[in-house]
């Protein structure tokens, strides 16, 4: 009877099941933020190819020498002409190869922070995950509290009709089994909400997930070097690195080259002129924002040696959380629990219509009680152990 109950309380929970991984997949494929970072890459992508290019040419059109009081005559003096000219930076210095440099340090940046986000989504999903599958078995508990209340407050009212159990006694039953009624409903409206933020994750309506909540012993890798986050961080180090290279080269400037064609009436002949321009680097501004790209890649560099310890101890304090779940858990189901059921049989031996004396009911519902809290408690263990392994998702890999 109690596998057929298991089997039909458990069996809807299973009828299109969908798996933890297909719903990470959808989700990173609907994602809305992520289709966004996949867009920045693409112009950074573009970025690379036109870091390398020069400065677009300069085309300038006019006229000379405009008389106020002809201005229709152009051939009363040498000077009047039409101009067409053209003007084109040409650098001198490696300041395009340096310039290539920063936009691919910002592509490998936008790819690590896609990453960076796919991850952040992936262990959020797996935590609402976990958490409703261990909401559906405090319901299942809840449930099969109620049943045991049930046959409980049946039992007694027998009792009852020959004098061995009291009216109060069956109203105390029928007292715990609505307060476990009203949390079984708290749960359930929790689970709603759970799934409702799953939804919103996943971009599609869940109702069931397939999930294993059977913990074991893991390991988490200490290796994080691997990361996105901090790949990130070392690329925007090395991207404050070449801008300080960058503007080191400026130091070295563009020459402007100008050629000019002038048009002049038949009287006279046509002309052109040629400079070269560029300027004199004297008041040193190259050299501030050297100094600034030079600080800032400090500043990051350590940023990154803060962010590695920061990632370091939340794996050991993951690991700490899942180690003690795991023992709590083993000690609350392979200890605690079996000697509450030995102690029901006890009981249930003591309570018999055999006996003369008065059925002892405070100590039938205590026991019921405990049972009950030291079962929720177990679950309590699996729900801090799987927070955990959902969290680890996102810093670290999980070593056999």
């Amino acid at each position: 009877m109690k596998k057929q109950y298991l089997l039909t309380v458990l069996l809807p929970l299973f009828v299109n099941a969908k798996s933890i991984d297909n719903i990470v997949t959808s989700a990173l494929e609907k994602n809305s933020s992520l289709k966004a970072l996949e867009s920045s890459i693409n112009i950074t992508k573009k970025q690379i190819e036109l870091s390398t290019k020069w400065d677009n040419p300069i085309v300038n059109i006019g006229a000379t020498d405009i008389q106020f009081n002809d201005y229709k005559t152009r051939n009363k003096e040498a000077m009047q002409a039409q101009f067409v000219g053209l003007t084109q930076a040409i650098p001198l210095s490696n300041r395009l190869e340096f310039a290539k440099k920063v936009a691919n340090n910002d592509y490998s940046i936008s790819k690590y922070n896609l990453e960076n986000k796919k991850l952040e989504l992936q262990s959020n999903i797996y935590e609402y995950a976990y958490r409703i599958k261990l909401l559906q078995e405090r319901i299942f508990l809840f449930k099969k509290f109620k049943k045991n209340v049930i046959d409980l407050e049946s039992l007694l009212k027998s009792f009852y009709k020959y004098g061995k159990a009291k009216q109060s006694d069956i109203l105390n039953v029928q007292i715990l089994y609505n307060e476990l009624n009203l949390k079984q409903k708290q749960l359930q409206t929790f689970l709603d909400t759970n799934f409702l933020k799953l939804e919103e994750l996943s971009y599609e309506k869940i109702s069931n997930i397939d999930v294993n909540t059977n913990i074991k012993n893991i390991v988490l890798s200490k290796e994080i070097s691997n990361h996105p986050k901090i790949l990130s961080f070392k690329q925007t180090t090395n991207k404050f690195i070449n801008i300080s290279k960058l503007e080191n080269e400026k130091k070295i400037p563009d020459i402007k080259l100008n050629v000019t064609y002038f048009e002049r009436s038949q009287e006279y002949e046509d002309y052109m002129n040629f400079s070269i321009s560029f300027p004199l680097p004297i008041y040193g501004r190259e050299s501030i924002k050297e100094t600034k790209a030079k600080f800032q890649s400090q500043q990051v560099k350590n940023q990154l040696d803060d962010l590695k310890n920061k990632f370091l101890i939340s794996i050991d304090t993951l690991q700490k959380n899942i180690d003690n779940a795991i023992g709590t858990y083993n000690i609350i189901e392979k200890t605690i629990i079996p000697k509450y059921d030995e102690l029901q049989k006890i009981l249930e031996k003591n309570n018999s219509y055999l006996l003369k004396t008065n059925i002892d009911t405070r100590q039938l519902i205590k026991n019921q009680n405990e049972v009950i809290k030291y079962k929720l408690k177990a679950i309590d263990e699996k729900e801090k152990y799987f927070s955990s392994l959902a969290k680890s998702y996102y810093f670290t890999r999980i070593t056999k």
